[in-house]
């Protein structure tokens, strides 16, 4: 399935941030606890057609603006190009 974003969105591929470092903790920690993430992520552009501006191949964005849609079982991250903070290469 293809997404096309408009209206000046940006759609993004989130990067994989499953951590397991198989060390065995020092203390217990409750059911279902993880660790907080950063306010910031750094992703990768896919289509940026629909926005004005020149991106590289990824960007900084605030986490909390990232939006998620799912479409018969696929997921799809889009972002507002007001929200990209910094194009990195």
């Amino acid at each position: 399935m293809k997404l096309t974003p408009h209206n000046r969105h940006i759609l993004i591929e989130m990067p994989d941030e499953t951590e397991d470092s198989g060390e065995p903790a020092a203390f217990l920690l409750p059911e279902g606890y993880e660790k907080p993430k950063s306010e910031f992520v750094k992703v990768a552009i896919t289509d940026c057609t629909a926005s004005e501006l020149d991106l590289g191949s990824h960007a900084i964005v605030p986490r909390h603006m990232i939006q998620e849609i799912s479409i018969d079982g696929v997921i799809f991250h889009l972002i507002l190009d007001n929200y990209v903070l910094a194009s990195v290469e």
